[in-house]
């Protein structure tokens, strides 16, 4: 019996590796951190370090802190446009790529302070990558066995059973259509960027937003702050759609971000919107750009429910990275009420201490479903007990 058993695991493994008839050129590991991928980078034989993939930004990026660290240097600063706006960074002299075994070669690196987007993700970032890889090779992502999988562009073949997308590329981004459903009954096709480095589920562009009044027609909302490659905070609103279909997928009663974006790819008239990767996540996902096709296919997590704020608050790192703050208090939810405030920094939650919880962790735990907790917070030399009660603010 344990046999059978083993030679059916070992089936199953062989039918997901070389599902796609040929075996990746290179093969790693990845890590999810809240709603976003890291993979491992060398640059110039450095020690590997954490890049986040992004789909959603054109330009390979490494943080002025680890720059300086490897002694690269730097030629001349150059402005650029990214997904958040226009960033100012030093073009990196000589610089090559490693991710395993497989060398990325000439390619653009900027150095850029990465500081607001580690506060807002919770963690130490490295760098950026996206349209360079993607430019010269296929690339898959497994979330099903964790596997970042590179395939060469001009041997690659799909055999698989997933959902077959015709892409398209505006500003290195790839796109694709997909139709909404609003609360008033009025149904929307259109484009939408595919951005695995959005912590979204669909973001609604600014224009699209003004143009056919969305706010209005995607029920009860709360404001917050997003952040990109730019440094600057942007207002967006939360709201729900009906239905959402990407081809024949529908996912319905979904949470949307509503952009208020006055730059970047969430200013863009081009497309309606983003697809973020708290879409993405539920499938592997294949990126071939040489032949403009995406492949979806279903993966264990796409049935999961989507989860809103129940607080009426969030959290960000403080400049450090050591201390977990609240960021912003929404104008809905009983958080103002209960006397939250801005800065106010978490000790502990339910009595349980915060100190070597990751931000996703501490998140996930303040937006439970359902039921009241205790807060330990400091604010100045004064530290206060507040109770706070969990609903879904829309």
């Amino acid at each position: 019996m344990k046999k059978i058993f083993l030679l059916t695991a070992l089936l199953i493994i062989s039918v997901g590796v070389f599902a796609q008839g040929q075996k990746p050129i290179q093969s790693i590991p990845f890590e999810v951190f809240g709603d976003h991928i890291f993979i491992k980078v060398k640059v110039d034989g450095s020690e590997p370090l954490d890049f986040v993939f992004d789909t959603g930004d054109g330009l390979t990026v490494i943080s002025q802190e680890v720059a300086t660290k490897l002694n690269l240097s730097a030629n001349h600063k150059v402005k650029k446009t990214s997904a958040g706006g226009s960033v100012t960074g030093a073009l990196i002299d000589h610089n090559k790529l490693e991710i395993g075994e497989l060398h990325v070669d000439d390619i653009e690196v900027y150095s850029l302070d990465l500081n607001h987007l580690e506060k807002l993700i919770g963690r130490n970032i490295d760098g950026i990558i996206g349209f360079d890889l993607l430019d010269k090779h296929i690339v898959q992502i497994d979330y099903d066995r964790m596997e970042f999988e590179i395939y060469d562009n001009n041997t690659f073949i799909y055999n698989g059973e997933g959902i077959k997308f015709d892409l398209k590329l505006t500003s290195y981004i790839p796109h694709i259509p997909a139709e909404v459903k609003l609360n008033n009954g009025e149904v929307l096709k259109g484009e939408y960027f595919v951005n695995t480095g959005a912590g979204t589920t669909v973001d609604f562009n600014t224009p699209f937003v003004d143009k056919h009044k969305i706010i209005e027609k995607t029920g009860k909302h709360y404001s917050y702050l997003t952040g990109g490659l730019a440094n600057l905070e942007t207002v967006h609103y939360e709201g729900r759609v009906v239905d959402f279909n990407i081809n024949d997928l529908k996912f319905s009663n979904m949470p949307v971000g509503i952009s208020q974006a006055k730059s970047g790819i969430q200013h863009s008239k081009k497309v309606f919107g983003i697809i973020g990767n708290n879409v993405l996540r539920r499938f592997n996902i294949i990126f071939d750009y040489k032949n403009k096709k995406m492949y979806w296919e279903k993966n264990s997590s796409f049935d999961e429910a989507f989860h809103v704020n129940t607080t009426g608050f969030d959290v960000q790192l403080s400049d450090d990275l050591t201390s977990v703050l609240v960021h912003r208090v929404y104008e809905i939810g009983l958080a103002k009420q209960e006397g939250i405030q801005v800065n106010d920094e978490i000790l502990e939650i339910d009595g349980n201490s915060i100190k070597d919880m990751k931000l996703p962790e501490i998140k996930k735990l303040i937006n439970n479903e359902g039921g009241n907790f205790k807060m330990k917070i400091k604010r100045g030399n004064e530290v206060i007990m507040i109770d706070v009660e969990r609903h879904d603010l829309i």
